[in-house]
């Protein structure tokens, strides 16, 4: 990467000192880091990450894919953690150093506005956020700007509700003790794109052409309904808002609701919820 692609990608000013309280998302990382192992596997194979390389991960979260990625590359390389939650860029900043990843720089921006030089990276890799840009389309437009020609991307998101039960246990206990409306449905959410062609449409609006779709299947697992409600209570936005609004009848009435939804995924070692992701990668 030249040297002026290096100094508009630099490291925040705050990621000498990160005093912040740790967020849900830190809290929970290895937890999630190991319900998502067959995604995090699934990029490494579909980015290919070489020694040296410069890779985009937009949309990081608390680190995921970025800290598998920055290790493959190596000293040498470097991995840009972008996301618009400074939350989960601490969080990212603060994993990346408890591994002694020195090599991974972040900063607060969205999808859709990432700047800087064309064909500034080697690969580009956005875990679960496509379907929450406004529009989706530009944004993958500005990713494939910023990558290099022939060089790699690699997209996921969740495949559709049937498939994903962790997700529609969880928010359907929500809309029916809150009485809420289904969510429209072209909404950021997590089903946005799938619908069966929508991943394929938009990557190629975006300017893909060459791309192949795989479904990774997840399982999130969970030692008892109290930690089930601790996780999503501390890291799922709709769950912390019915916390913070809903009395305490009700909020008592939704923990029974969500128990109650997840029982038929109970097994002797707590509870084990399938789930199934859309992956998309190529060239460009």
């Amino acid at each position: 990467m030249s040297q002026n692609r290096m100094e508009f990608y630099g490291q925040d000013k705050n990621n000498a000192r990160d005093t912040s309280e740790r967020s849900g998302w830190e809290k929970w990382h290895d937890w999630q880091a190991q319900v998502m192992r067959p995604v995090t596997d699934w990029y490494l194979r579909a980015v290919r990450p070489q020694p040296g390389q410069a890779i985009l991960d937009v949309a990081c979260g608390s680190g995921l894919p970025s800290l598998a990625l920055a290790d493959r590359v190596g000293t040498r390389g470097k991995v840009v953690a972008v996301d618009v939650s400074p939350k989960m860029l601490i969080a990212t900043r603060r994993k990346a150093a408890a591994a002694g990843l020195g090599n991974i720089e972040t900063r607060e921006t969205s999808a859709g506005a990432l700047g800087g030089p064309d064909a500034a990276f080697d690969a580009v890799s956005c875990k679960d956020g496509l379907m929450f840009c406004p529009d989706i389309v530009a944004a993958v437009r500005e990713m494939r700007r910023v990558l290099k020609p022939e060089g790699r991307y690699a997209f996921s998101v969740w495949a559709e509700p049937q498939a994903n039960p962790c997700f529609t246990t969880l928010f359907g206990s929500i809309g029916e003790i809150m009485n809420l409306p289904a969510p429209e449905p072209d909404a950021p959410g997590p089903f946005r794109l799938a619908a069966p062609g929508a991943l394929d449409r938009v990557v190629r609006a975006g300017g893909f052409t060459d791309l192949t779709i795989e479904r990774v299947t997840v399982t999130w697992t969970f030692s008892s309904v109290a930690q089930h409600w601790e996780i999503f209570s501390e890291t799922a936005g709709p769950l912390e808002r019915a916390a913070e609004t809903l009395s305490p009848a009700e909020l008592t009435r939704l923990k029974q609701r969500i128990a109650d939804a997840i029982a038929p995924f109970a097994t002797p070692d707590g509870f084990r919820i399938p789930g199934v992701e859309l992956c998309v990668a190529g060239t460009r």
